[in-house]
């Protein structure tokens, strides 16, 4: 994998346990101090939060290989992590996901159009997901 498809996987996964953190986090506010929880919802954010720093350390390791890559002057500069997509097997996943909700929902529901939605934006990303991987092809 390139730097920037490791840089927007890292980053993805940051996200997703910056989101975790806060919710424990929430959580563990709302604990009284003789909770049976607290100090094991405690190790938990310790545990998580040792590993966002382990992740920001890769991506600022990342971020400086693909700032090389872009002033080099060799070629075409990287895109932004926004701009690189997930990684194809991801976006499948997720796919598959939406289209069992979407099966699994009453015909015209809410949640049946939320789902077909996401369907059809899944179908575009993992077809840019598609076409970025080709054109980075040697």
């Amino acid at each position: 994998m390139d730097a920037s498809r490791e840089l927007r996987a890292s980053s993805d996964a940051l996200l997703d346990d910056l989101a975790l953190l806060a919710g424990l986090e929430q959580e563990k506010r709302t604990l009284s101090p003789e909770s049976p929880r607290l100090v094991s919802l405690a190790e938990e954010i310790e545990r998580l939060a040792a590993r966002v720093l382990g992740q920001s350390r890769r991506q600022r390791s990342l971020s400086e290989v693909i700032t090389d890559q872009a002033s080099d002057g060799t070629g075409k500069p990287p895109p932004s992590i926004e701009a690189t997509p997930r990684e194809i097997h991801l976006i499948l996943a997720d796919w598959r996901d939406a289209e069992r909700r979407m099966a699994e929902a009453t015909p015209g529901s809410r949640p049946a159009l939320d789902a077909e939605a996401e369907v059809d934006r899944l179908r575009e990303e993992y077809r840019a997901a598609h076409e970025y991987a080709r054109q980075r092809r040697p």
